[in-house]
């Protein structure tokens, strides 16, 4: 959902530009299949699988196994960043508990056990076996593979999200002979140098010219050392020792034992992740993009130094017009992060959500700051697109009970098309406002506001005006990438269902025989029949093809087209609310039973005589009544006690008389 986030916004506001205000849009992305982190995790992701197919007896894998696991504290011991410690602690754990199952596993478990042991220990045996072997993986088509297969899943959850596919496609690994001669330019132009067949920027020489300077986006950022480090790779520390100045990062990376090379005039080796994007984009665009887009946290040093890269080798200062950054995504208000396991994929966000109301959530936030995913966002955002659906769907009814009609035109008529005028001047106010989506939106809601009190406070209503508003709605929803209706409602899938509600029918008509039949069925049973098949036919039959039937006070019920997958999700949640409210009255009943079984125990033990409740060792002496005079130690009760004592004994006397009435009732 962290790609999500850039993706899913910037697809809103290539739409927004080019759908609402028309600009033309060549629309460019560029994919990263190579760089330090793919390169390790393919190369383990293979040695784990070549060390499976070794069928290594569990006597060798235990040993590795411990091996493997005195490697990996060595690593958590050398780590600083507490989200990747705790990560790899519980990787630690998760691994020993795996052992422990083995161990206490019988001999018809031991398989399985075994299997589970491996799957968990893959994280950390594939650290130790890429230390042991890994400079052995040699084959350029086994650090292909990976990104290729997270590639077709990438687009097939954008595909999913409703995400407009790109005009041009970039792979890096298609375009190294590219980044080769881009690199050799910027040399050529005096902001490059070659040290141990590697290529660095020279990030001081460049900063020094008066028509270049180095950080445009973030200038407090200059010399993070740890940022720095983190663009340049994992596989990269021993770079260090041959720049000129630990500020300068690499173009070019000479090619070590286990990882994939190309060809260069500086010797076999691969292309450094910042110059990939440049070069690629270059290739297309040429000295000048009008807009380049990213995640916030790739400003420094990322796109700070494709720029100084860029301008290097176009020598302007101008190779980006616009950069506009999406703000993170956060999970329940916490930063995601894989050692609190609080991140959340793509398609279990699709499990629970529908790509309209996972749409709306982004509309409904602007795509420069953070976005929080939590049951609250989605809520809003199910409320919001539940307060569109249902206007479109009235309006439809309206229409198909009443028809088309123009001819009403008073008051509330003129009030509803300034209401109108209004939202239509908003919209625009707020889409030229940065692409404000979330004020659009805004206006939207105002208006809908006003047509729903228009539409229940008449009668007679202008019909056409209605079906104005609405189709003004779902264009600005189209336009928006929010997916409307029902899909199963073209092709096959119209007809599937035309068959199921005849189905319906049919069934229906065939009860209805059935019981016309019965001479032995009495009409008081019949009718509650048919009021039980009623409620069946708009409760159980008619949902799961999307019908939603709605019974009124007077004529024909309204008959609503929805999507099933939404409408059966709002049918369990009644249903869900339903079983609450059912438990609750429950709980009360089973509460006022235990209470009157508490009062009928109460008063099948008769209270204490009212002349007897004070004849205990606290006095010494009474009156006729019984109430005490003198305390336990001859001293007499003063009258202030004396009153208390009185309030006590005539509240007792109350209950007392009470009790006696019930027993003589």
């Amino acid at each position: 959902m962290g790609h999500a986030r850039s993706y899913v916004s910037f697809d809103i506001l290539r739409r927004v530009l080019q759908d609402y205000f028309g600009f033309p849009i060549h629309y460019v992305m560029n994919i990263t299949d190579i760089d330090d982190k793919i390169i390790k995790r393919a190369r383990t992701r293979y040695l784990i699988q070549q060390y499976r197919k070794s069928q290594m007896q569990w006597d060798q894998v235990y040993e590795d196994l411990t091996r493997a696991l005195e490697h990996h504290t060595q690593a958590i011991a050398a780590t600083t960043d507490p989200d990747k410690r705790k990560m790899m602690l519980a990787e630690v754990e998760k691994v020993k508990n795996a052992a422990d199952a083995l161990k206490a596993a019988t001999e018809g478990e031991a398989v399985e056990k075994q299997e589970e042991l491996l799957k968990c220990a893959e994280g950390v045996l594939g650290e130790w076996l890429d230390q042991q072997k890994g400079k052995e993986v040699t084959d350029n088509s086994i650090f292909s593979e990976l990104p290729r297969h997270y590639e077709e899943e990438f687009n097939k959850d954008m595909e999913a999200l409703n995400v407009m596919e790109a005009d041009v496609v970039t792979r890096v690994s298609e375009y190294v002979p590219q980044i080769v001669d881009y690199v050799a330019k910027i040399i050529e132009n005096g902001y490059a140098y070659e040290a141990n067949n590697s290529v660095y920027f020279d990030v001081a020489k460049f900063d020094a010219e008066p028509n270049h300077y180095y950080a445009k986006l973030v200038p407090e950022a200059y010399g993070n050392q740890a940022a720095l480090e983190e663009g340049e790779g994992t596989l990269s520390a021993a770079s260090a020792q041959e720049k000129r100045s630990p500020n300068d990062f690499a173009l070019w990376k000479a090619s070590k034992p286990g990882e994939p090379a190309w060809p260069s005039p500086w010797g076999p080796g691969r292309p450094g992740w910042h110059i990939e994007c440049s070069a690629m984009a270059s290739e297309i665009f040429g000295e000048s993009i009008d807009i380049h887009t990213g995640g916030v946290d790739l400003k420094f040093p990322h796109h700070d130094n494709e720029l100084a890269q860029a301008e290097a080798y176009f020598n302007n200062d101008h190779w980006v017009r616009y950069f506009l950054h999406t703000g993170h995504l956060h999970i329940d208000g916490c930063k995601m992060s894989k050692s609190l396991k609080n991140f959340i994929t793509i398609k279990q966000a699709l499990a629970e959500n529908s790509p309209a109301l996972l749409r709306i959530s982004f509309l409904l936030h602007s795509w420069k700051d953070t976005l929080d995913y939590s049951s609250n966002t989605m809520e809003g955002s199910r409320q919001y697109y539940k307060m569109i659906t249902e206007f479109s769907l009235n309006v439809q009814d309206l229409v198909r009970r009443a028809g088309l009609s123009s001819t009403q035109w008073a008051g509330p008529e003129v009030a509803l098309q300034e209401a109108f005028n209004a939202a239509r001047v908003g919209v625009h106010k707020a889409l030229c406002d940065n692409i404000d989506t979330r004020t659009a939106l805004d206006s939207i809601r105002d208006l809908l506001t006003e047509s729903n009190k228009y539409m229940n406070s008449h009668s007679q209503v202008n019909s056409q005006l209605l079906v104005n508003i609405n189709c003004y709605i779902w264009k600005l929803m189209k336009m928006f990438g929010v997916p409307h209706g029902d899909k199963s409602s073209s092709g096959g899938q119209g007809q599937e269902k035309v068959v199921g509600v005849a189905e319906v029918v049919g069934n229906i008509r065939e009860q209805l025989r059935q019981w016309s039949r019965d001479k032995e069925l009495e009409v008081g049973e019949l009718r509650g029949r048919l009021l039980g098949l009623c409620d069946t036919i708009r409760d159980e039959l008619l949902p799961p093809l999307g019908i939603r039937l709605e019974d009124r006070e007077a004529g024909a019920p309204s008959i609503k087209v929805v999507d099933p997958g939404e409408l059966m999700a709002e049918i369990c949640a009644k249903k869900e609310q339903e079983e609450v409210r059912r438990q609750e009255k429950a709980r009360k009943k089973a509460e006022q039973e235990a209470k009157q079984q508490q009062q009928k125990q109460e008063q099948a033990v008769p209270p204490i005589n009212p002349k007897e409740m004070f004849h205990t060792s606290e006095y010494s002496q009474w009156d006729a009544n019984g109430l005490p005079t003198h305390d336990a130690e001859g001293k007499e009760i003063t009258k202030s006690q004396s009153k208390k004592l009185a309030k006590l004994m005539e509240a007792q006397r109350k209950k007392f008389e009470k009790w006696q009435q019930q027993q003589n009732s």
